[in-house]
């Protein structure tokens, strides 16, 4: 069991405010992933099977390769928003309908659902998180927000990241560590070892750090990021974010596009 380490950073940390990937060249997805298909800001994609390893095969607490990378692939990414025009994306979903355990934001009877499949560390993700924020304050009592685990093969601190954000869950905290993990994505992915950064993230939510980390290292927390994982890859996912209002699966471009997609449904 791992204890709590040294040098942890600041939790008062400033949410990034520039699209992902900025103009400081540390990130991009790596070869594998594809955002030219991507409207409005991209998206991540793999080849294949979403991550179901921790970084270096161990646990929670096993050390964590370096990140490594440039900016083009987002710049592209961002390209293809000048050229991307006509109505948001739209296929019919085969994803499972949400079950008593899926990490869920709003009432449990609400008239629409909202389903996420998402990597902490996908850069596309973390811009869509900031809509959907909006969404939830703006739709919390009315659409039932559910999130699950898809950590791609290509992001080294997927599946870490997925199980800190799952252990703040088994304490009442995966929302609020959902937005700390998005908003400092940068610093955390970009660094050699995430996982001081993930508990100045649990201290500052006020999270027992000895349960976070046992929580963390749990081969019950690895099963079921791994069985929604899964799910996803048979419902036919194929990038994150995965995003389905209803029965539909969509990738509006902003705010006011999701919005209107809900409006629509509700």
């Amino acid at each position: 069991m791992g204890k709590s380490r040294k040098g942890r950073p600041n939790t008062n940390a400033s949410p990034r405010g520039a699209a992902a990937g900025g103009a400081g060249g540390k990130r991009e997805p790596a070869a594998d992933s594809d955002a030219s298909k991507a409207p409005g800001k991209g998206v991540s994609t793999s080849s294949g099977a979403p991550r179901s390893a921790s970084p270096s095969g161990g646990g929670f607490f096993a050390k964590a390769g370096p990140w490594a990378g440039g900016s083009a692939l987002v710049i592209a990414a961002l390209v293809v928003l000048y050229f991307f025009t006509g109505a948001a994306a739209s296929e019919p979903s085969r994803a499972a309908a949400p079950v008593a355990d899926d990490i869920a934001y709003g009432p449990a009877d609400a008239a629409l659902t909202v389903i996420e499949y998402s990597d902490f560390e996908c850069p596309f993700c973390a811009e869509y998180a900031k809509i959907i924020g909006r969404l939830r304050e703006k739709y919390g009592d009315q659409v039932r927000f559910v999130y699950r685990f898809y950590p791609l093969a290509n992001h080294k601190y997927a599946t870490i990241s997925a199980k800190a954000a799952y252990a703040a869950h088994l304490q009442g905290k995966f929302w609020e560590m959902h937005d700390l993990l998005y908003a400092n994505q940068e610093e955390w992915v970009s660094s050699d070892d995430p996982r001081p950064y993930f508990d100045s993230y649990a201290e500052s939510l006020g999270l027992d750090l000895d349960k976070f980390h046992a929580d963390a290292d749990a081969q019950s927390t690895s099963d079921f990021i791994k069985r929604q994982a899964a799910e996803g890859k048979k419902a036919g996912v194929k990038h994150t974010p995965w995003l389905i209002v209803g029965d539909e699966v969509v990738l509006p471009r902003s705010f006011e596009e999701f919005d209107q997609i809900i409006q629509e449904k509700l």
